[in-house]
């Protein structure tokens, strides 16, 4: 049942949750390629398009009812502080790199919006961080799966191993214990 939701559903639930914060579904997404019930290269379109879109039409939701916004919503108004903050004194970098901070992802590019920033500007910052963003968290799923594969067919050896330390440091505490 599992694998026919993911197969049915799998990459639409990746792109509705790559456009909120959706880093957890991305990377459970990722892992779930290594297991081979999705295809790593589809996931990362889809977080892609989904955090893409998202942060587009945030931007314009910006630039057009920004104020609105945070006169209706004191709590965005809060955070909003912070992303101005960040804007005046990292410009360009912190435009490319908002979606990476967490608790402020969704409400940067509606500031960013409010700031005057050119949509052009705008989005030949956000399309590369999005794609980035994208790559980044389906393949660190992707590779954790595999990394937690690697140690289930070493775990006899991890087994084996710690066997033979907890042998060799009981040996050790037998022998010290017995020389005084």
């Amino acid at each position: 049942m599992f694998e026919h939701f993911i197969e049915s559903y799998g990459y639409c639930a990746v792109f509705l949750f790559a456009c909120i914060e959706g880093e957890l579904a991305v990377l459970t997404a990722g892992f779930l390629c290594q297991r081979g019930l999705m295809a790593l290269h589809f996931v990362m379109l889809a977080a892609f398009l989904g955090t893409l879109i998202t942060e587009q039409c945030l931007f314009f939701v910006g630039r057009r009812y920004g104020l609105k916004l945070l006169k209706r919503y004191p709590t965005l108004s809060e955070k909003s502080d912070k992303v101005i903050k960040f804007l005046k004194k990292y410009d360009s970098s912190f435009i490319f790199g908002s979606r990476f901070i967490y608790g402020i992802r969704n409400i940067s590019p509606i500031v960013i919006g409010m700031a005057e920033i050119t949509p052009f500007r705008f989005s030949s910052l956000n399309i590369p961080a999005a794609m980035i963003w994208s790559v980044a968290v389906a393949g660190a799923g992707y590779i954790f799966a595999d990394f937690l594969e690697v140690a289930r067919n070493n775990l006899q050896y991890l087994q084996v191993a710690a066997l033979i330390i907890f042998c060799g440091a009981l040996l050790y505490f037998i022998r010290k214990k017995t020389s005084t």
